[in-house]
């Protein structure tokens, strides 16, 4: 799935994503800068970034 595909079912909500880290879940939100819309955890307090902690799908 595509980052603007998630960004599509998560607004029409079909979808809620979360991503997990060392055991901690959080949900992924939909976020703005500039006009443009892109995927993002909401705030938990750990770090690192739990999105760009993941590995690359292949």
């Amino acid at each position: 799935m595509s980052e603007d595909e998630a960004i599509r079912d998560i607004d029409a909500g079909k979808y809620r994503f979360y991503t997990s880290v060392s055991g901690h879940s959080v949900w992924i939100i939909i976020a703005s800068h500039n006009g443009r819309r892109y995927l993002k955890t909401e705030a938990d307090g750990y770090a690192p970034n739990n999105l760009l902690s993941l590995p690359e799908c292949p």
